[in-house]
């Protein structure tokens, strides 16, 4: 009886090690040829693709933490590889729940992003990624904005500055040089009473100033 049943075992287990080498490669067969049962083929397979698999799913979750977003890459662009490291890590067998998935994503932006983040971190808004990224978006559109009109109040006060500029150069031109204010000498016309001489009055008179310094002595 057991006899019997061993040999209709021995037949199915031979069927199913044909099946199993018959969907395998070459090299998988030549490798796996030796094994007594078709289940120590099976356990050999699992135990070669499932470290593979370990490791390939290691390496996307890898990929997908540490994706980060490039000063200047547009948000969708950045999005879209975030989707699509994140869809090949689960593919592998990652388990990520929904809100550490934006935690990550949300921590992968761009510091410009900065007041976002604090907004989500403060106010624990519940996204879904479809709608993290339309918010984002428009985060975006208000950066844009914001950056555009910066640079057109840093263009006006440079085109005020420069007129001020020309205005004080036409302003000297009109002016011209600044002349300086010189004291008139009077000449001294007439003769000196004392001395008749010419060129000084009596007051200044060098033998008027002799006499006097005579006088002291």
């Amino acid at each position: 009886m057991y006899r019997d049943e061993y040999e209709q075992w021995k037949t199915s287990d031979d069927m199913a090690k044909c099946y199993i080498m018959a969907t395998i490669s070459d090299v998988l067969q030549q490798q796996h040829e030796g094994m007594e049962s078709a289940a120590d083929i099976m356990m050999s397979l699992e135990e070669m693709f499932a470290m593979k698999s370990r490791t390939t799913k290691r390496e996307a979750v890898t990929a997908f933490m540490n994706l980060r977003m490039k000063p200047g890459q547009a948000v969708k662009e950045h999005m879209m590889k975030v989707i699509a490291h994140l869809n090949i890590a689960e593919l592998h067998g990652a388990e990520i729940d929904g809100e550490t998935k934006i935690d990550m994503v949300v921590n992968s932006l761009s510091d410009s992003f900065d007041q976002f983040k604090l907004d989500y971190t403060l106010n624990k808004k519940e996204y879904t990624l479809q709608g993290l990224m339309q918010d984002v978006q428009s985060a975006e559109k208000i950066l844009v904005k914001g950056k555009g009109q910066e640079i057109h109040m840093v263009g006006k006060v440079a085109t005020v500055k420069a007129r001020q500029k020309v205005k004080k150069q036409q302003k000297k031109k009109q002016l011209g040089p600044i002349k300086k204010e010189t004291k008139k000498v009077t000449k001294i016309k007439g003769k000196c009473f004392l001395c008749g001489e010419k060129g000084h009055w009596k007051r200044n008179c060098p033998k008027s100033q002799n006499k006097k310094e005579e006088g002291r002595r």
